[in-house]
């Protein structure tokens, strides 16, 4: 959403800072993914430990020419025994020739890269060594542990500023940009699963306590079923005990009612003995 209108890492910065206040932390992750900021700089900035999200690279900055560039990555690097000495033939190279001053200004090209790039050249040239003295892969005496067979082999001055050339003659901005997009697609991807694992867990929670509620409310219905039970039970016997008062009730009255019969004949017998 907010990626679309962010052009360069003075901006990405600015709006980290408003989605930060208005704490839209979701948005903010998927927005330093996208520019491929660190994880742990990301939260360091949610925090608050840190001012930006992100540091301006130098591939941002403009540069009046490829001198002014070198000896501003020098200075970054600090390294005087190595990076300084191919640096300053950099320099050299790029006063002389404007086509290399003009590949040494290319946006996806650093002196930090050139120095990586060395470094392969080198390790590859002592693996190639190591081989030739050692054997190959076929070879049964061979070890598998390299890190006990050291090799010692020296390289010229000549050789590491030739790599150094070649670093910054190839044509590596199509590799760069794949590479980033890559990187990029894995972010967001890693982003959107650990955000799918939170609310598969916060769902889980959620029934659980669902469960649980249930449960109770099934053992109260339970509960209520069986003192209905125990109300309904002494109603009946009640029922059943008022229907035997009625019938007791009638087997008295037509005694008393026999009695009274009895008694009216006698003293009819009585009146007519008098008479």
């Amino acid at each position: 959403m907010y990626e679309k209108l962010i052009n360069n890492t003075e901006e990405l910065n600015a709006m980290a800072v408003h989605l930060r206040n208005s704490q839209n932390f979701s948005e903010l992750k998927v927005l330093a993914a996208q520019w491929l900021v660190p994880k742990q700089d990301v939260e360091d900035f949610i925090k608050g430990k840190r001012f930006q999200l992100a540091e301006i690279p130098l591939s941002e900055k403009e540069y009046t020419s490829a001198v002014e560039k070198l000896r501003e990555e020098m200075w970054h690097m600090k390294d005087q025994l190595f990076t300084d000495i191919v640096g300053r033939h950099l320099m050299e190279k790029a006063e002389k020739g404007l086509l290399f001053g003009s590949q040494v200004l290319k946006k996806q090209k650093t002196l930090q890269k050139c120095m990586n790039y060395i470094m392969e050249q080198a390790c590859q040239m002592a693996e190639k060594e190591h081989d030739n003295r050692f054997g190959g892969k076929n070879n049964p005496n061979r070890r598998a542990d390299r890190t006990h067979q050291s090799v010692g082999m020296g390289i010229s001055e000549t050789k590491v500023y030739q790599w150094a050339e070649e670093y910054y003659a190839l044509d590596d901005e199509a590799k760069e940009i794949k590479e980033q997009k890559a990187e990029r697609k894995k972010r967001l991807n890693a982003l959107k699963k650990e955000e799918e694992r939170k609310k598969n867990a916060d769902s889980s929670g959620k029934m659980t306590v669902k469960g649980a509620s249930e449960g109770k409310e099934e053992k109260s219905a339970e509960k209520g079923e069986e003192k209905q039970k125990q109300e309904e039970v002494p109603a009946t016997e009640k029922q059943e005990k008022g229907a035997e008062k009625p019938t007791e009730k009638a087997v008295q009255i037509s005694l008393f009612d026999m009695m009274a019969d009895q008694d009216k004949e006698k003293k009819g017998e009585k009146e007519n003995e008098s008479v």
